[in-house]
């Protein structure tokens, strides 16, 4: 019941609908399996229609434009090559460069973004490969965020209110969300773990309720995004630390698969009807201390995977692809990227 009301509240609050869709979405989690020298971002892709995703390779010196339609947009060029997942054909949605920093967009329904302003704009669905072109660090990419400026843009008829969390090779992190329209960014240890509504300091405090964190109520085991945010953060601090890589993936493999949303599920926790289902479509996993990008579509049992260090980026290099819906995948598959035909 307590999350029932929470839930609802947190919507009532909000006093606006955000974009076309006017009901809280149950949809994407994330987490940062961080111990030295091993850190393993996995998250899932949920969403209500398929985002027909693509795994690209984009190399370095690409020319670029933040795909803002009002005021100034941002114009870049990539420092850093990376291998993206692209949905929607609109935008990047995950991803890793050649650093080992990784970028992840997730959805959050009470996104409300910055009053436009006289900075460069740059896309809500194109700021992760803004950042993952321009940076190697946290710091960094938090830095490069404050000088630019952070519009909702469309994609597939409607707007998306979501928010980002960013890793590095050394273990740092964060989470930046737009609430009340402010950036809030919260940096560190308390970002290792991000799903949707409500915003980050309400997940934190909410998750002191639960065994492992100080209170007394059992892991709840739903699909509403609270309850995957502390059975994920449970998961993820009681797990031995890893010794090796294989079984350093193979964690973070494991707690993300408890926060899967299976084809049909619906989220019982919530006494707002949702009239869209959204299971997970795919996961991915980002090692930054090795360089490689695994990639699994909800529908095959197959993973398949990139070595950056067997791809390329050097300035003038194609721009390279594989289908995330090719189930033939399987395996490291930097010999079977494509170059994209523009």
């Amino acid at each position: 019941m307590f999350a029932k009301r929470m839930l609802a509240a947190a919507v009532i609050a909000s006093g606006l609908c955000i974009g076309l869709n006017c009901t809280p979405a149950n949809a994407c989690s994330r987490i940062l399996l961080n111990h030295a020298p091993y850190h393993v971002v996995a998250r899932t892709m949920d969403l209500y229609i398929p985002d027909h995703a693509k795994i690209m390779v984009y190399p370095q010196g690409m020319d670029r434009d933040g795909g803002a339609t009002t005021g100034q947009s941002l114009k870049w060029k990539s420092k850093y090559g990376s291998v993206v997942v692209r949905s929607l054909n609109a935008g990047t949605s995950d991803g890793i460069n050649e650093k080992g920093f990784v970028a992840n967009l997730l959805y959050l329904h009470e996104s409300q973004y910055e009053a436009r302003d006289n900075r460069p704009g740059v896309s809500n669905l194109l700021v992760i490969q803004y950042i993952l072109d321009t940076s190697a660090t946290v710091v960094e990419a938090l830095e490069s965020l404050k000088s630019v400026q952070v519009v909702s843009e469309l994609a597939s008829g409607r707007t998306w209110p979501l928010h980002l969390s960013v890793s590095d090779a050394s273990g740092d992190s964060a989470v930046v969300e737009f609430v009340d329209g402010v950036m809030v960014v919260h940096h560190g240890s308390e970002s290792n773990v991000m799903t949707n509504e409500p915003p980050l300091a309400w997940q934190l405090n909410n998750m002191k309720r639960f065994r492992y964190f100080g209170g007394t109520e059992a892991l709840p085991g739903d699909i509403d995004p609270a309850s995957r945010f502390v059975r994920a953060a449970a998961f993820l601090k009681t797990i031995p630390a890893p010794t090796d890589t294989r079984e350093a993936l193979a964690m973070a493999y494991s707690i993300i698969k408890t926060v899967s949303v299976p084809k049909g599920a619906e989220n019982t926790s919530s006494d707002i009807e949702s009239e869209d289902k959204w299971p997970t479509l795919w996961t991915t996993l980002a090692d930054s201390t090795n360089r490689l990008y695994f990639f699994q579509a909800a529908d095959s049992p197959n993973m398949f995977w990139v070595d950056l260090s067997k791809v390329s980026f050097s300035k003038g290099k194609p721009i390279l692809f594989v289908s995330g819906e090719d189930h033939s995948l399987n395996g490291e598959i930097s010999g079977k990227l494509v170059p994209e035909k523009r």
